[in-house]
């Protein structure tokens, strides 16, 4: 699924009532990057999956609370129960992502992005896929478990802006470069509402200021032919490669993300060690 690099802020604006549906457009999505399908995960299904994570979170909260991210606190790095890790396999969303993708789907990553207690600030503008691995025809499928709400650190969407594809660059992205008045999404979600996200689309979301914390499955989809599958959900792999095989840390004998943790770590040794003269 590649973008459609003709489409302009006037066109996205026109397009802009057709991203919140019950059923999936392909080619919204491959226009704007960015759709809303509502009502994706079976009742039952959905009970099963938050009464996994209330206990889950419960374990962790007898236990002293999660380990958080200082870089990335919304992220929660503890394993999830099985029924929680599996969630990326549930058949309705694999009819969604197939429609996306065709018949051969694989699995890049599975996370959960909370707005608790310990991540209630904002998150930069951003896309993802400058801190993925293989090719950048990727989708995230956020899953809502909970509200999302513009008062609960909703996410922002910016729809169309995927077809600027790769930045060349990771961090805080600059919304003023883009032509006056380019439309945002921030959708409402139900438990069970799913949005589709393109790992290239640019998003954030707003600060926690009130509500139930903010619970989202981030599940990550991508055509079977991307070497840096994980796993394979539908059809076959169509690839005989495998970044999976290679050790990450090896790939590069120096990279911008080895040189930016040692100039972190000898900032932290520093201020230690002025904190220790200090005393």
């Amino acid at each position: 699924m590649h973008a459609t690099k003709k489409i302009g802020r006037d066109e996205i604006v026109e397009l802009m009532p057709q991203l919140d549906s019950k059923v999936f457009s392909r080619d919204v999505f491959a226009k704007t990057g960015i759709f809303v399908v509502r009502q994706v995960i079976p009742t039952e299904t959905l009970r099963e999956w938050q009464t996994a994570w209330k206990g889950f979170t419960g374990e962790l909260q007898a236990a002293g609370g999660r380990s958080v991210n200082r870089f990335n606190p919304v992220s929660v790095d503890e394993a999830p129960p099985p029924i929680l890790a599996d969630m990326h396999k549930h058949p309705a969303l694999l009819d969604v992502i197939e429609q996306a993708f065709g018949p051969d789907i694989a699995l890049y990553n599975q996370r959960f992005v909370i707005k608790d207690a310990s991540s209630r600030t904002p998150v930069f503008l951003h896309q993802d896929f400058c801190y993925h691995k293989g090719w950048p025809s990727k989708l995230s499928a956020f899953v809502a478990l909970s509200p999302m709400n513009p008062d609960n650190g909703g996410m922002v969407f910016y729809p169309g802006t995927h077809q600027f594809g790769y930045l060349g660059d990771a961090g805080q992205i600059n919304p003023d470069i883009l032509e006056a008045d380019w439309p945002t999404l921030a959708p409402s979600l139900e438990p069970g509402d799913v949005a589709f996200m393109n790992s290239c689309t640019w998003h954030s979301s707003g600060p926690h200021v009130s509500g139930p914390d903010r619970v989202l499955a981030d599940i990550i989809y991508q055509p079977a032919d991307d070497p840096s599958g994980v796993a394979l959900l539908r059809g076959q792999w169509q690839t005989d490669i495998f970044l999976s095989k290679l050790n990450s840390k090896d790939i590069f004998t120096r990279s911008r993300s080895s040189t930016m943790g040692e100039l972190q770590r000898k900032v932290e040794q520093l201020e230690s060690e002025r904190a220790a003269v200090a005393n």
